[in-house]
């Protein structure tokens, strides 16, 4: 290849991944890369009923607002899990993008009981009825920190999974 189509191809390809990068900046940076017990101390927190309309399942959703960001793994995915009356549960979701502090997470359903990471029933689900969420969190190292708050489980209303009620 010549000089000539090296020089203009090179400066393309210097631009598109600036890009990117400033973007990140842009948006505050860089995740924490560990945890505090301060930073996962959850602030506000609720959980309703929902389902998604391919499978018409029904599950219990849960979102969380924490103090502080949570750290995230080296390709972005939030490094973090939540479980709801320690049946259920699963990894981390943000809500509304990387800058804010509100997560979700969904716990399924059978019978009316939560289903367990062994597949057995859990607690009753009803509305109205309370049950604690749990944040859990491995920092830089491997000891786990947990955070914990009372949530009443509800029925669905409008605003709910973009985290309308806690200011998210």
């Amino acid at each position: 290849m010549k000089l000539k189509t090296l020089l203009p191809l090179s400066v393309a390809v210097a631009a598109v991944v600036a890009v990117p990068l400033a973007g990140t900046a842009a948006a505050g940076g860089a995740a924490p890369t560990s945890a505090t017990k301060s930073t996962i101390k959850i602030e506000q927190a609720y959980a309703f009923f929902d389902s998604y309309k391919p499978s018409k399942k029904r599950l219990v959703a849960v979102v969380v607002k924490t103090h502080g960001r949570l750290p995230r793994r080296f390709d972005g995915l939030i490094r973090a899990g939540g479980s709801l009356d320690r049946s259920g549960g699963g990894s981390l979701a943000s809500v509304r993008g990387k800058a804010t502090h509100c997560y979700t997470f969904t716990v399924g359903l059978r019978d009316g009981r939560f289903i367990d990471h062994d597949d057995s029933r859990g607690t009753k689900a009803s509305a109205g009825s309370r049950h604690v969420v749990h944040i859990s969190v491995r920092d830089k190292n491997a000891k786990e920190i947990t955070a914990s708050k009372t949530v009443t489980l509800r029925d669905k209303r409008a605003g709910d999974r973009e985290g309308a009620p806690i200011g998210c």
